[in-house]
């Protein structure tokens, strides 16, 4: 079995460990290496392939280096590889001084396979890439990013390989990331519900890609991921209201984070200079059971937030939200 080093905390079993923040994933995914030969065997493949799984093999998490100062969030260290994982819940990517520190505290190492993993929100991989684009690792060092579905994957096929402990053990650890390694809250029945215009967003889209084609015609829709007035997390369902009234509900079934629109959207342009952006796959749509305007409340490009079973009962958007907000202050 595989040593496992945590420094600062102390953990009983892997059950400990189910919270939904970034140091639970984090905690889940080290003890998940150390405990089960077969998980860490398939992480490095993945990372360093044909570098062998041998003897002594140490996890590390939350190391601190003197010389440095900063922390690490895992580090696998085998007699040939020293690899740092920096683990992200979100998709924003390491820092430049968080890189340094890791070039430096890899220059100084003494294997000769060093890797710099990093793992960001599903979808991201792109995204993560791009942005850093700019930065070279030092010759000596290799980079690499993984999404945690890649890590889920690969514990989900380690729970068949090994002692039924380590088997079962895996596929706790598949089950536990599956479920919080997606940034929605997949049991909220609260309602994203925004306008949509009728309108191409610029001159470089076709006349028949306005907003309400893109979710009318292709199931898509999306928004900026950068926080700023809208949600720092995809909704669980998204609504939408055109002509002064709901049209649709939808939850939403996948989602991927994307600069550029043109791969996902057919005839859509290159969008590649955009900020990174949410981009929805929409269920089939529910349709309003009567007709429902927005309300005083509701103004041109106002997004709000209402509750499932009130969007589909109340007379009017509007009063949708007051009885959400009565219902939030009960």
């Amino acid at each position: 079995m595989t040593e496992l080093r945590l420094h600062g905390s102390t953990i009983e079993t892997v059950f400990d460990l189910l919270g939904r923040r970034e140091n639970d994933m984090t905690y889940a995914l080290g003890w998940g290496l150390a405990r089960c030969d077969a998980v860490l065997g398939r992480l490095l493949a993945r990372i360093a392939p044909g570098v062998p799984l041998e003897r002594p093999a140490t996890v590390e998490l939350q190391e601190h280096d003197a010389q440095d100062r900063g922390f690490t969030d895992i580090e696998i260290l085998t007699p040939k590889l020293h690899a740092i994982v920096e683990a992200k819940r979100g998709w924003s990517p390491p820092s430049q001084a968080q890189l340094r520190r890791y070039e430096a505290r890899l220059a100084r190492s003494p294997r000769d396979e060093r890797r710099i993993v990093i793992l960001t929100q599903n979808g991201a991989e792109q995204v993560v890439r791009h942005q850093l684009a700019g930065w070279a690792p030092p010759p000596h060092v290799e980079a690499c990013v993984l999404a945690w579905s890649d890590v889920v994957d690969l514990a989900r096929r380690a729970s068949h390989e090994g002692r039924l402990a380590e088997r079962r053990l895996a596929a706790e650890l598949a089950s536990y990331l599956r479920g919080v390694a997606d940034m929605r809250n997949t049991e909220s029945n609260s309602v994203f519900v925004v306008s949509l215009s009728s309108r191409p967003f610029n001159d470089k889209w076709p006349a028949g890609l306005r907003p309400l084609d893109i979710v009318e015609k292709h199931g898509r829709y999306f928004f900026p991921a950068t926080g700023e007035n809208w949600p720092r997390t995809p909704p669980n369902y998204v609504a939408f209201r055109y002509w002064g009234a709901l049209q649709s509900i939808h939850h939403v079934d996948d989602y991927t984070i994307a600069q550029d629109m043109s791969p996902f959207i057919p005839g859509a342009p290159d969008t590649s200079d955009w900020p990174p952006h949410f981009l929805l796959t929409l269920g089939p749509a529910i349709r309003p059971p009567r007709p429902m305007k927005a309300g005083p409340r509701i103004v041109r490009s106002m997004r709000v937030w209402v509750d499932l079973d009130l969007l589909l009962t109340a007379a009017t958007i509007t009063e949708a939200l007051q009885q959400t907000r009565a219902r939030r202050n009960g």
